[in-house]
């Protein structure tokens, strides 16, 4: 079977912070790498049909399955193939940038586990093609949706491979506190029982941008998603995510988006 290679998008998704080089799905892939590959980024590949091996120069191997996923380094050589006729379906992102080498030296994205399986196939999947497929939210909206889903894939990794080192589990709980839209930073420090500064200084490091700013492109980019699938107005929706009042609330998300929520609804509409 030839493979059948479908893109979400071609052109990079570009941010300051970050790239996501190319982002896409492959259907019957046949798998012909027969030696090492070498890459000049990183690559999160997701197998969502199928089973096969994978295999790095590091000399660490492992059988592969639906759900598992592999995490590509930037020059180090790898090889994975599916096993049987007919080949394997999956998802991928390459992606590369000042916070993903920060997720690197901070041990989140660690040479010495480069496999692991979803704790939730099936909703991340479908988170997957829900934020990625968005081709027309923001650079930075779109990249914090990616660290997420990287996040909760290495939060599920399971016994298959090595625990992350300390702090994997603090971030992804930040994550998931700073994606609520009550609240904010503070409250998530709080939560985490963590001084304030520390919390501030420590998330940035991490996630290479302050966690106010996190909570704010996650808090527009759950708007976005208002505009789309209902009927509220702006005032409606800025009441139920907490601004203090509409006018606030149509300039931040014209900051972060480069439309105000009138024009963004009214684009959806018409596309």
């Amino acid at each position: 079977m030839k493979d059948r290679h479908w893109k979400i998008w071609s052109e990079q998704v570009q941010s300051p912070l970050g790239s996501l080089v190319e982002i896409g799905e492959v259907v019957g892939s046949g798998g012909k790498m027969s030696r090492f590959r070498y890459l000049r980024r990183f690559a999160l590949v997701v197998i969502t049909r199928g089973e096969g091996h994978y295999e790095d120069e590091s000399g660490r191997e492992r059988s592969l399955g639906a759900g598992d996923w592999i995490l590509v380094f930037p020059d180090l050589g790898h090889y994975y193939r599916p096993s049987r006729p007919g080949g394997w379906d999956e998802v991928y992102v390459m992606f590369e940038g000042p916070v993903f080498e920060t997720w690197r030296s901070q041990g989140l994205l660690d040479p010495a586990r480069p496999t692991g399986r979803l704790a939730d196939p099936e909703g991340w999947l479908a988170e997957f093609r829900r934020v990625m497929a968005d081709s027309k939210s923001g650079a930075l909206v779109r990249l914090c949706g990616f660290q997420q889903l990287l996040a909760a894939a290495l939060e599920g990794a399971g016994d298959s491979v090595i625990s992350p080192k300390a702090g994997a589990a603090w971030f992804t709980d930040a994550c998931r506190l700073l994606s609520r839209p009550e609240g904010g930073a503070e409250q998530a420090a709080r939560e985490l029982g963590m001084n304030y500064e520390t919390f501030r200084r420590k998330f940035k490091e991490h996630a290479g941008t302050a966690p106010h700013r996190y909570h704010r492109l996650h808090v527009v980019n759950l708007a976005a998603r208002m505009l789309d699938s209902t009927d509220l107005k702006s005032a409606e929706i800025a009441r139920t995510l907490g601004f203090c009042d509409e006018a606030y609330f149509s300039r931040v998300f014209k900051q972060v988006t480069g439309r105000s929520p009138r024009e963004y609804r009214r684009r959806q509409e018409a596309g």
